[in-house]
């Protein structure tokens, strides 16, 4: 991508701040954010032009929306009226579905992008999941990240927000669960860290990394995902359902057998092998 007039509604965002600075080296950025002081203090930083949201879309070629899911949809619908029909407008949200259909409205040249990865990390090596709707520009897009390294996934918004369901949706919520479940047991964290294996350890360190991020992110991703829904009412029902099979041996063994056959069993026992003998090197 090269020579574009890159708007980046939300740049003073940590992810937008990112993209700006990834984006920069051939382009013309220009950034908004929640107020125009804050977009001038990151701009005057970075050497980026800045304006209010209404105002930097209008002659972009490239229109970004980098903002809390919640909100997206919303900035969408305010900016959208001012966006140049063959700009090429993209949002980086984990949910696609809502955004995309709303870009729809104001662009001929559309496409969601969902990077996969916290700003703090490089490009190189993260997966991109990107949903094209509109117009053929969006190979630009996909020309960026993966001359950047990224591993690029194409796929549909709908089939986007149902695999996130399982990828953050529930994995996120489980996570809550057997924290909350810790916390209203009788034993503090310094207590379990006297019996825990490498395993335990992990799996808690992984919730406890959820919990060090931002509430509001990980509430937004359980309410903004339509498919998330469905699946925390299945998750209950599993629960519900397992518990009844503790007792009978016989039954709870077919179940087992029956779950290990989703998955790569021989690959995983392979990869946590090596995170225990890591972890076990680390302690000792």
């Amino acid at each position: 991508m090269i020579d574009q007039r890159i708007a980046i509604v939300g740049g003073t965002g940590q992810f937008g701040q990112h993209l700006g600075e990834a984006l920069e080296a051939d382009n013309e950025i220009l950034i908004s954010g929640k107020t125009l002081e804050d977009a001038e203090t990151v701009a005057e930083r970075k050497n980026w032009g800045y304006g209010a949201s209404k105002d930097i879309v209008q002659d972009a070629d490239v229109v970004i929306v980098s903002v809390p899911i919640s909100v997206t949809v919303e900035v969408i619908n305010d900016i959208g009226p001012h966006v140049p029909d063959d700009a090429l407008f993209c949002d980086v949200t984990s949910v696609k579905k809502k955004p995309v259909d709303a870009m729809e409205g104001y662009s001929s040249e559309v496409i969601g992008m969902h990077p996969m990865y916290a700003p703090s990390n490089s490009i190189s090596g993260q997966k991109i999941v990107l949903c094209p709707v509109e117009g053929k520009k969006w190979t630009e897009m996909e020309e960026f990240w993966k001359d950047n390294g990224a591993e690029v996934h194409i796929t549909e918004a709908e089939k986007h927000d149902k695999a996130m369901s399982l990828v953050q949706g529930l994995m996120h919520f489980s996570e809550l669960v057997v924290a909350e479940t810790i916390r209203k047991s009788d034993m503090t964290g310094a207590d379990m860290e006297e019996y825990s294996s490498p395993v335990y350890q992990l799996i808690t360190d992984l919730t406890a990394r959820m919990l060090n991020q931002k509430p509001g992110l990980y509430g937004s991703i359980q309410a903004e995902n339509p498919e998330n829904e469905k699946v925390r009412e299945r998750f209950k029902q599993s629960a519900e359902d397992i518990q009844e099979l503790i007792g009978d041996e016989e039954a709870f063994a077919g179940k087992f057998d029956e779950l290990g056959e989703q998955f790569d069993l021989e690959g995983a026992q392979g990869r946590t092998d090596d995170v225990i003998e890591f972890l076990s090197d680390e302690v000792r």
